[in-house]
């Protein structure tokens, strides 16, 4: 298991840096959150302002989807870059991590912060790999989908089914239209 909790006493001014592995339990990821093949690389460096510490970083790995057309799992690579700031509540933000007005990193740093003199990473690096999964995940663009009438993966074999035409959930209001677009006798 990796440590993610570092001592803000043992970050040197020149800052630190960290590689480790992480696994689905040093994430505390659910069965509900995203599955991960194996382990996931973590590099980071942690860098001492006045008051607060800059946390950039990548995770990388392969995550396991559930596709949404097949229903089949896949995994996919995840390069993902994160940055925080981690600060004491009540105090400024140091002149080295603040953004300048208008300066798009400010909007991709997210805040957090330090609690009984330690930088948590585990909560922020959960958080980037839910927000990171796609909404809705595709195994391939050609994804064929299951069967409507029988639930085969297309993908595997066809199932010799017929082609089930369902009706548009607007039909009733295209009927309605072109009856109220039928001149008056």
């Amino acid at each position: 298991m990796a440590s993610l909790s570092f001592s803000v006493k043992d970050v040197p001014p020149e800052g630190t840096r960290v590689a480790c592995v992480v696994g689905k339990e040093d994430l505390q990821l659910d069965e509900s959150d995203p599955g991960i093949q194996d382990v996931l690389a973590l590099t980071a460096t942690i860098q001492a302002g006045e008051t607060d510490f800059l946390v950039e970083g990548e995770l990388n790995g392969l995550l396991l989807h559930e596709c949404v057309r097949c229903l089949e799992t896949f995994a996919s690579p995840s390069d993902l870059s994160f940055r925080a700031v981690y600060q004491d509540s009540g105090r400024r933000r140091s002149k080295e991590v603040e953004a300048a007005p208008g300066d798009s990193r400010a909007e991709e740093t997210d805040s957090h912060l330090v609690v009984e003199q330690r930088i948590e990473l585990q909560e922020m690096l959960r958080e980037q790999l839910i927000l990171s999964i796609p909404m809705q995940p595709l195994c391939s663009e050609g994804c064929q989908g299951l069967c409507q009438v029988c639930g085969q993966n297309l993908n595997v074999q066809w199932c010799g089914c017929k082609e089930v035409k369902t009706e548009s959930p607007f039909a009733i209001l295209q009927a309605a239209f072109k009856q109220s677009r039928k001149p008056l006798a």
